[in-house]
């Protein structure tokens, strides 16, 4: 009975405190959505109230303005063409480094982990010239080939080390009835490593929706290649402080996608956190 309380007690404290967090990090975002639905006066007389009354004419102006649209088209096929390229080479990267035994394999694995370390930022001169030269600047290729290559250590060491977990007479047997190495990675170990993948789908996706740093560096010279954080950075600033309807309405669209994908892909990233801690 008195550990049954102590228990409610504790489930209790970790409530409020889930609470709490919910709404530190929740109501920002639920302010900036309903502030979307207020005039510019609305917000100057009171930044915190409530609009007055609900209206989506703005919303309904910026879905079909034609610069939103194609800010939103290139983020889709930066996220489209750069996730699924970037998952691919690092689930077979990473199942080569934790179950094929050749020379010098740590130190390679350990090469591709020490790019976990390097600041983007000082690699933007040499990526600069170097796409310069490839004559790829202003282009998607630009953000794509970048994107993919700094994210690789990272994923690689997600899916290694849960390749690395997989127990080794799963592929033993698999040998034994004749399967190669290729028929053992894509029918046994890469179904088996889901949780790790999807885990890095998921980080991939929101890292590709959000990126900033190398669109600014090497698009920003061209309009039409901007991604949407770049976008909508360019359309808040031209906006200014005289149109605050409009810039939290655009900063709820470029939201929007994120916020839909956390919610539909909920259990899969719960899974694929808690993976690594159930192994073992």
């Amino acid at each position: 009975m008195v550990y049954s309380l102590r228990r409610t007690a504790a489930n209790l404290w970790l409530y409020a405190l889930a609470l709490v967090f919910a709404v530190i990090f929740g109501y920002p975002l639920v302010w900036m959505v309903y502030s979307s639905f207020k005039t510019t006066r609305q917000m100057v007389d009171s930044v915190w109230a409530l609009p007055d009354h609900v209206s989506f004419e703005v919303y309904r102006e910026l879905i079909h303005d034609a610069s939103l649209q194609r800010y939103y088209q290139n983020s889709i096929l930066m996220v489209m063409i750069s996730v699924p390229l970037l998952t691919l080479i690092a689930v077979m990267a990473a199942y080569v480094f934790a179950r094929i035994r050749f020379p010098g394999r740590e130190l390679l694995f350990y090469i591709f982990l020490a790019g976990t370390m390097i600041p983007i930022h000082v690699t933007l001169i040499p990526l600069y010239t170097t796409l310069r030269d490839l004559d790829w600047l202003n282009t998607l290729n630009a953000l794509i080939v970048p994107f993919i290559g700094f994210n690789l250590p990272i994923s690689i060491f997600i899916l290694r080390d849960f390749f690395s977990q997989i127990p080794l007479e799963l592929e033993e047997a698999a040998r034994i009835d004749g399967c190669s190495t290729a028929r053992i990675f894509w029918s046994i170990a890469l179904p088996l490593a889901r949780p790790a993948v999807v885990t890095v789908v998921i980080l991939a996706v929101v890292a590709a929706w959000n990126e900033y740093v190398f669109a600014l560096a090497f698009v920003g010279a061209n309009n039409d290649a901007y991604t949407l954080p770049l976008g909508v950075l360019s359309m808040v600033s031209a906006l200014g402080i005289t149109h605050f309807d409009r810039m939290f309405s655009v900063l709820s669209l470029a939201a929007l996608p994120v916020l839909l994908f956390y919610f539909l892909a909920q259990r899969q990233i719960i899974k694929g956190i808690t993976a690594g801690a159930t192994k073992g």
